[in-house]
């Protein structure tokens, strides 16, 4: 290249970078979406996340791996008002005041889409914080809107891809097996008694769409269990209204993939694709496609509480949410998201303050070896994508105790509903799922804490692990 053309080339490189810069001026936004499969802490985490950004600056020790912080760079942090044309409001200050009163209580889980925005303003780093200040107030400004859905609503994408007809067989088959046979005793009794090809009618429908919602909500609150399809049945409020929505697997025949008219398993049929067309779909050309940050929470701990059919259920769930940071060229997926990527994707395990510090590690190294599979295809589709071990809020302390003559590690905590603090030797984190023949006995003891001591005031913050590291990882490129 010529003397000339280097200089001109050199010249759109500082052109392009001073629209940059003021483009940085005015302020940027970007959405981290956080999710979760039941019971992981999406609720609390948010909550927690929002109240130590608005404590950071009075409280820096509480977020020093978040460099903004840590560098002494982050000038306010405030939450925004609320937009027009925003998703539901997010209830932070309901929460908070929840965990802060006395007896204090943990927040009710959020069963619907919602939001809040953070904005932070900073000082940039290094060079670009340098020229800021000679072409401005050397202030930037980061938009960060925080949204909240649950996570089985990822479980349906696969969804999209299957007929009525293969979806009935495949679920039946799951449910047939181990404690799902049992817990779903009430829905094939049923099933025995109307046939696919039976008379359509609504009565029939809709008890068997009310039976096989009550059989999913027993799977997730008395056993654990996680991967549930379709995901929006787990709030079957949420359809009280939509009876067009209203449908249940069938026994269809090997030999059949479509329903013969006026048939029962046809009704089901027209309403399982109206649930694509009018709930799946949607969320993701209207919703996903715009978090380009997620964090995906899972309660590793509870599974393996729950036994071995919990935590098999629970590596299910996970890569078939993980589905949805797949981006084959020119697959569903991409159509859906019209082009848009998600660009990192955090999985984390919660809860970690309930494992003394040496057990935390295997935490992690157990949820990154339950999604090596499906985080690897994640990977390849340039969606950078790490494992890490939290707790939104730290409930217990570190102790030692004496067990059959050897000095053990415990956690110090007071269980709801206790009136004193105890001590709980919670047993060994596995690194990888156990064998079978190791499920003889339970792996933790772990009842659920009550929060710790909080003040309301956005001052002091609250004590955690690893969630100003977690929050690096996923937005710290944007507040350089």
């Amino acid at each position: 290249m010529s003397k000339f053309g280097r200089q001109r080339a050199a010249f759109s490189d500082w052109l392009s970078g001073v629209a940059d810069l003021a483009e940085f001026t005015k302020g940027s936004t970007v959405s981290l979406a956080v999710t979760g499969l039941s019971r992981a802490g999406k609720t609390v985490f948010i909550t927690s996340l929002v109240h130590n950004l608005l404590s950071a600056l009075h409280q820096p020790y509480r977020m020093p791996l978040l460099k903004v912080v840590g560098e002494g760079r982050l000038i306010a942090a405030r939450r925004a008002g609320v937009q027009s044309d925003s998703l539901p409001r997010f209830p932070y200050q309901q929460n908070i005041e929840r965990m802060a009163s006395t007896p204090a209580d943990w927040p009710a889980r959020t069963t619907n889409i919602s939001e809040i925005e953070i904005n932070i303003r900073f000082v940039p780093a290094g060079a670009l914080g340098y020229f800021l200040s000679k072409i401005s107030s050397g202030i930037a400004t980061l938009k960060l809107k925080i949204v909240d859905y649950p996570g089985e609503w990822l479980l349906d994408l696969p969804l999209l891809t299957q007929s009525y007809a293969k979806w009935s067989r495949a679920t039946l088959q799951l449910w047939r097996r181990g404690v799902r046979a049992e817990i779903g005793r009430n829905f094939f009794a049923y099933l025995s008694n109307y046939r696919h090809d039976a008379r359509a009618t609504e009565d029939d429908a809709k008890r068997a769409h009310e039976l096989y919602c009550e059989l999913l909500l027993t799977a997730r609150d008395q056993h654990g269990l996680s991967f549930l399809q379709p995901g929006r049945f787990l709030e079957p409020e949420s359809f009280r209204n939509r009876p067009s929505l209203w449908f249940a697997p069938l026994d269809i025949p090997d030999d059949m993939e479509r329903p013969g008219d006026n048939t029962l398993a046809a009704l089901m049929e027209q309403r399982f694709e109206a649930y694509k067309t009018e709930v799946i779909t949607p969320f993701y050309e209207q919703h996903f496609r715009n978090y380009s940050r997620q964090i995906v929470l899972v309660d590793i701990l509870g599974a393996l509480l729950a036994g071995r059919e919990a935590l098999d259920d629970t590596r299910i769930a996970i890569e078939a949410v993980l589905e949805s940071f797949r981006y084959g060229r020119g697959g569903l997926l991409m159509r859906l998201l019209r082009g848009a990527r998600i660009e990192k994707v955090l999985l984390a395990a919660t809860k970690a303050d309930h494992v003394p510090e040496v057990q935390r590690d295997h935490l992690a190294a157990l949820l990154r070896n339950m999604a090596a599979l499906p985080a690897l295809d994640v990977a390849s589709s340039q969606a950078a994508i790490d494992v890490a071990a939290i707790a939104s809020v730290v409930s217990t302390n570190e102790d030692t105790q004496e067990i059959d003559g050897h000095r053990v590690q415990v956690v110090v905590g007071r269980p709801v509903g206790s009136e004193t603090k105890a001590k709980f030797f919670v047993g060994n984190v596995p690194i990888r799922p156990p064998r079978p023949e190791a499920w003889g006995k339970p792996f933790l003891n772990i009842p659920v804490f009550e929060p710790p001591v909080i003040d309301v005031s956005p001052i002091d913050g609250i004590a955690h692990i690893n969630l100003d590291l977690a929050i690096e990882y996923l937005i710290g490129d944007q507040l350089r």
